[in-house]
C-alpha cells in the first residue's frame, strides 16, 4: 500500500463525511424535503429502516458521518506518522 493512497483514502472519508454531515443537517433544517431516504451514506448502514422519523433518522445519519470523519482522520495521521518513520529510517 502506498503512503500516497492512504493520505487519498483518509482525505475522501473526510470530505464524504462532511458532505453527509452537510446534507443531514440541511435536510433537518428543511423538513418538508422528501428525499431523505435517498441521499444518505451508501457504504454505511441507514438510520431511516430503524427509526421512524425522520429527524431522529437524520441526527443518526450526522452520527454516522462524526464517527467516519473520526476513522478517516486516524487513517491520515497513520499515514503521517509512516512518512515521519521513513525519514527517520533514511537519515
Amino acid at each position: 500500500m502506498e503512503i500516497n493512497s492512504a493520505f487519498s483514502s483518509g482525505v475522501n472519508g473526510l470530505n464524504n463525511a462532511s458532505q453527509q454531515m452537510t446534507e443531514s443537517s440541511q435536510r433537518i433544517a428543511n423538513p418538508t424535503s422528501q428525499n431523505t431516504a435517498q441521499n444518505v451514506m451508501p457504504e454505511a448502514p441507514t438510520a431511516n429502516s430503524y427509526v421512524s422519523g425522520p429527524i431522529t433518522a437524520e441526527v443518526i445519519n450526522m452520527k454516522l458521518a462524526e464517527v467516519q470523519a473520526q476513522a478517516s482522520v486516524k487513517v491520515i495521521m497513520t499515514a503521517d506518522e509512516m512518512v515521519g518513520s521513513l525519514i527517520d529510517v533514511s537519515v
